[in-house]
């Protein structure tokens, strides 16, 4: 009886290598897999999306503070005081 042998599917493949990480590589593969599979903009330097939403935070924190310390408020304290709700 002969045997044939079928070529492994991706995800026989994937299989086969996630059986051979480290459990530091598995818990990286696993955070990478998971943002990407939930849509995040992930790449091998990390979640672009929480890098660039980190970076946006900090200029904007930056900019009240400096509107502070020059006009004693930010633009939208002095909008909000104008035009209370």
């Amino acid at each position: 009886m002969a045997i044939t042998i079928r070529p492994m599917t991706t995800k026989e493949r994937l299989h086969k290598l996630v059986d051979e990480l480290s459990e530091a590589e598995a818990d990286e593969t696993l955070r990478f897999a998971t943002a990407r599979h939930e849509g995040g903009n992930v790449d091998q330097w990390g979640d672009l999306n929480a890098f660039g939403n980190a970076l946006t935070g900090d200029a904007l924190r930056r900019l009240d503070e400096e509107e502070r310390a020059e006009f004693g408020q930010t633009i939208a304290e002095a909008r909000e005081h104008e035009n209370p709700r």
